[in-house]
């Protein structure tokens, strides 16, 4: 059987994610599949580190999130918002972390709205304005995995763009994903 290319195996890594995401969302498994986005975030993030760097940190997460989940959005947080978030959630399954403590991050209520009647959405509208009252970002989880999912198309298109990050990307992933490298 022929190897994957580091390119296919990059690609086969996004659809892996996107399509467990989707699953758990489509079946009301809220969250294991914010686990598997900050999860996502993670790994994409770790292949934009310098090639001689083995360990990746919270500033090539909160980077990739501004550059490719933030900026292309309307999602009202910020990196720091979703580093907190996610130290949080995945160190504690809490929304509470050493950033939110600390003033640095806001903690997030995560909520689900898909195409709410009228009478739903007033609901919602209240709770929101409940949990912005006690200080906290709600945040669509549908909508978080939307700016996961819009923002791979122009990451690939970076990699594509950029030989100096493609170079880093593909050296990683050789590593991560167990694709041979093939810049020698």
């Amino acid at each position: 059987m022929k190897r994957p290319t580091p390119k296919q195996a990059l690609g086969a890594r996004f659809n892996e994610f996107t399509i467990c995401i989707k699953m758990l969302l489509d079946n009301n498994h809220t969250l294991p599949s914010l686990i598997l986005i900050y999860s996502a975030v993670d790994v994409f993030a770790s292949l934009t580190r310098p090639e001689n760097q083995p360990d990746t940190d919270g500033n090539h997460f909160k980077n990739w999130a501004q550059t490719y989940m933030i900026v292309p959005s309307s999602l009202p947080i910020t990196a720091e918002d979703l580093w907190g978030a996610r130290c949080g959630l995945l160190h504690t399954h809490t929304p509470s972390s050493k950033n939110s403590r600390h003033g640095k991050a806001r903690e997030i209520a995560y909520y689900r709205a898909r195409n709410p009647t009228a009478q739903m959405q007033r609901t919602l509208d209240a709770t929101l304005k409940v949990v912005q009252a006690k200080g906290k970002l709600p945040l669509n989880a549908d909508a978080l995995y939307g700016s996961l999912e819009e923002g791979i198309g122009p990451f690939i298109a970076d990699i594509e763009r950029d030989p100096a990050l493609e170079k880093r990307v593909f050296q990683h992933c050789s590593k991560i994903f167990g694709v041979l490298n093939s810049f020698g």
